[in-house]
């Protein structure tokens, strides 16, 4: 018997790195439940993996793709304003 079956992972929209090469999961929301686990931001509608962000010395988030977002996840545009 032939059976199509849909799973889900993450790729870091920066990198392109995968939330874990091996496993995948039934359905988006638990895959992306373990993202906080992983050391891994979602962050408007982008997922940044454990390499691809860091917080500033103000604490805000700054993503390699030179992004910037509060710690609540806001995009901090350029000005400052989020």
């Amino acid at each position: 018997m032939i059976r199509k079956q849909e799973f889900f992972n993450i790729e870091c929209d920066h990198c392109g790195a995968m939330l874990d090469e091996e496993t995948w999961w039934d359905d988006k929301e638990t895959t992306e439940s373990l993202l906080d686990e992983c050391g891994w931001k979602k962050l408007g509608d982008r997922h940044y993996c454990e390499d691809c962000w860091e917080f500033d010395d103000d604490d805000n988030i700054v993503t390699k793709d030179g992004r910037k977002f509060t710690e609540d996840g806001e995009e901090i545009k350029e000005g400052g304003d989020a």
